[in-house]
């Protein structure tokens, strides 16, 4: 057996890089598309540009519930001009 047919039939776990890391390669493709919509999520939310994903999770939350809260009160505002 050559040592390239012994890389193919080895798990991914004995493909990976000192650090245990899996390659961009090995990814799963939507893994790649969740990673993508987390970085423009970051970028949609003020102040998660550098926060983890727990932080980040809960700032979008929290700032959805702003958005809601800011739609409620601009709409009785404009309700009550009669507009």
């Amino acid at each position: 057996m050559t040592r390239s047919s012994a890389m193919r039939r080895a798990s991914p776990r004995a493909r990976r890089g000192s650090r245990g890391m899996v390659s961009l390669r090995e990814r799963k493709p939507l893994q790649h598309l969740e990673l993508s919509k987390l970085r423009k999520l970051k970028k949609v939310v003020p102040g998660c540009r550098s926060v983890g994903l727990q932080a980040l999770l809960q700032r979008t939350a929290d700032y959805i519930s702003f958005l809601k809260l800011k739609a409620t009160v601009l709409k009785k505002i404009l309700s009550h001009h009669g507009v």
